[in-house]
């Protein structure tokens, strides 16, 4: 079951920048005799920069993640034009009307003030949209030009994927179905002789089975915090606060969802009517413990963690139980048809990249380029 990951960028991020130039001097790299400009390289790895920062706030902007996510631009942008190409020999046709949408979703993006409030004037937005192609320096025919490219890539893949046919065997199900039986029962000694591609594919469709066989209490609680920082007389005061509501509920003075929204620290029960769904074993052992031991519909506590102060009562029990491969055979095959597809397709567009004449033009990925010249 072992399953090939070699995972390439399909897209390119669009961006306003044209593609043709006669000076080989501002040009990144030549597909199939396309030449690309540094200028749209820049804007990709601006683009993927950009992202990176929104995803992740501790990201450095540095060489050495510029020459990483650069490699990665200069892929996207070889592969998107050598989909776009073999779009052309396809025929695909791209319609009107979707470039002028996709002009539209641009417009409404830089569509923006100072403070970040989108601009509704059609006059200020139309004058935004010509300032940006204009810093850009790129005519509105060839922004047109560059889109109809990106959706003709798109649309290329799409038929491509369309085409293919994934045939799952009896083998590779019952195979899966081990595997993810291995890591839900936690047999280390099955989940070690797993390759570890095969490991990552299961874990996440192992983790949705144990989810939904495992042991599990439906509970009200409430929880007040006790953060290291809190002094011994508040958090005597917490004491008292959790017996009190304690006896309240237990005297029936207060329904426990009001507990939760009048004294709780923690209202995200309240999003699902005050209850939530525990495994065991999820949680710290004395709490788990004396929440799946205690009886049906008691008030528990107050119970002492170091996090905080817990009063529980537990609504609902259900028992562990196991499902059959027949059982799980149509979710299987759900979960893995997708990821085959995706990787039969990405297989295919790695040997149409293979096939084109690519030259690297830059500098700094000509010693360890993505493909050099090979004909």
């Amino acid at each position: 079951m072992k399953i090939n990951k070699n995972i390439i960028p399909l897209f390119t991020f669009l961006t306003f920048f044209a593609v043709a130039c006669s000076n080989n001097a501002n040009i990144a790299a030549i597909v199939n005799g396309t030449k690309i400009t540094k200028k749209t390289y820049e804007g990709t790895l601006d683009n993927l920069i950009s992202q990176q920062k929104q995803k992740n706030p501790k990201f450095v902007d540095n060489e050495q993640t510029r020459l990483l996510l650069g490699k990665m631009a200069l892929e996207q942008i070889i592969t998107n034009e050598v989909l776009s190409q073999e779009a052309q020999k396809a025929k695909i046709t791209v319609k009107d009307e979707a470039v002028d949408q996709n002009i539209s979703n641009l417009k409404k993006l830089i569509a923006v003030d100072q403070n970040g409030k989108a601009i509704t004037d059609k006059k200020q937005i139309e004058e935004k949209f010509n300032e940006k192609l204009k810093t850009d320096g790129i005519t509105l025919k060839q922004l047109r030009e560059n889109i109809h490219k990106e959706l003709s890539a798109k649309l290329f893949l799409k038929d491509l994927s369309d085409k293919q046919k994934i045939e799952l065997t009896e083998d590779v199900l019952t195979r899966f179905y081990d595997a993810t039986m291995a890591v839900v029962d936690n047999n280390q000694s099955k989940i070690k002789s797993l390759p570890k591609e095969d490991l990552a594919l299961v874990n996440p469709f192992a983790m949705e089975v144990k989810k939904a066989t495992s042991e599990r209490v439906a509970v009200s609680t409430v929880f007040l915090s006790t953060p290291k920082t809190m002094s011994n007389t508040e958090i005597a005061n917490k004491k008292n606060l959790a017996n009190k509501i304690v006896q309240e509920l237990k005297d029936k003075k207060i329904a426990f969802i009001q507990a939760i929204q009048t004294y709780s620290d923690d209202k995200n029960a309240l999003k699902t009517n005050g209850e939530q769904i525990v495994i065991r074993g999820i949680l710290p052992k004395n709490l788990n413990d004396k929440i799946f031991e205690a009886p049906l519909g008691k008030v528990i506590g107050p119970i002492t963690e170091q996090e905080g102060i817990y009063i529980l009562r537990v609504n609902e029990k259900r028992a562990a139980n196991t499902l059959t491969y027949n059982q799980l055979r149509n979710s299987i095959i759900n979960y893995l048809d997708p990821i085959q597809l995706r990787q039969k397709v990405q297989q295919q567009v790695k040997d149409l990249v293979q096939k084109s004449k690519i030259e690297i033009l830059l500098p700094e990925y000509q010693v360890n380029n993505i493909k050099q010249d090979t004909k």
